[in-house]
């Protein structure tokens, strides 16, 4: 098969490459090479156009036949498409000889089919027996995993300061508490986004004659009279 045109071939790979499929990389390489040699267009390009032709297609066929059997996974996926089924359709406990059907003569006997029977619905009671013994397993797991999340979450609510509440007089048109203010003439306050530059954050108010929440770093006194207590606006 050495000789063989791999162009008159199409179906069979490593009769392309003319090595037998229990040939090593090493042969079929080899192989490869002498056969890219011997078809590339080069050699042919003073050689009537049919001749030019034929080479083409099998370079062609060389390269395709060298893209799979070069490959050891493509050359195993390639091998087991050759392979036949190995039970030929036929039922457990059946194998044909010359032609021939032959039964397992136990299939014909009820104790061991009933035995047989019994053996796999022992392994089918196992198998159910695993999954409910590790159904409460995975259920506490599962609970723990919900506890571990709420009482993160939970952690977080308490760690996560509230917004304090600023009772007494009005803080200005469009102000409320946790806002974060520039201080503009007047004075007056313009509320700002707490990432630019602001002179604090609203964290209380006052009348005259009361006091501010601790952490206040400012105070302002607006032209109704209220005072307004400013925190750091970080």
């Amino acid at each position: 098969m050495a000789g063989a045109n791999p162009a008159n071939n199409h179906t069979d790979l490593y009769g392309v490459l003319g090595v037998s499929p229990s040939a090593d990389h090493t042969q079929i390489r080899r192989a490869y090479l002498d056969a890219a040699r011997r078809w590339h267009p080069d050699r042919y390009s003073a050689k009537p156009a049919a001749e030019a032709a034929e080479a083409e297609v099998a370079m062609r066929r060389v390269n395709e036949a060298w893209e799979v059997l070069g490959n050891k996974q493509r050359r195993a996926d390639y091998d087991r498409r050759l392979r036949p089924p190995s039970t030929n359709g036929q039922r457990p406990g059946m194998e044909t000889i010359d032609g021939v059907t032959r039964i397992d003569p136990r299939l014909l006997d009820p104790e061991f089919l009933a035995a047989r029977r019994e053996a796999q619905f022992e392994q089918i009671s196992t198998r159910t027996s695993l999954v409910l013994r590790a159904a409460p397993i995975l259920a506490v797991l599962g609970l723990l995993a919900a506890i571990l999340v709420f009482t993160a979450y939970a952690r977080d609510s308490v760690d996560r300061p509230t917004a304090p509440t600023v009772p007494g007089p009005s803080l200005g048109a469009g102000i409320a508490a946790n806002d974060c203010v520039v201080v503009t003439s007047g004075p007056a306050l313009l509320e700002v986004p707490c990432t630019a530059t602001a002179d604090g954050r609203v964290i209380g108010a006052r009348l005259p004659d009361g006091a501010c929440p601790l952490g206040t770093i400012r105070d302002v006194e607006l032209s109704n009279g209220s005072i307004v207590c400013l925190g750091a606006a970080g």
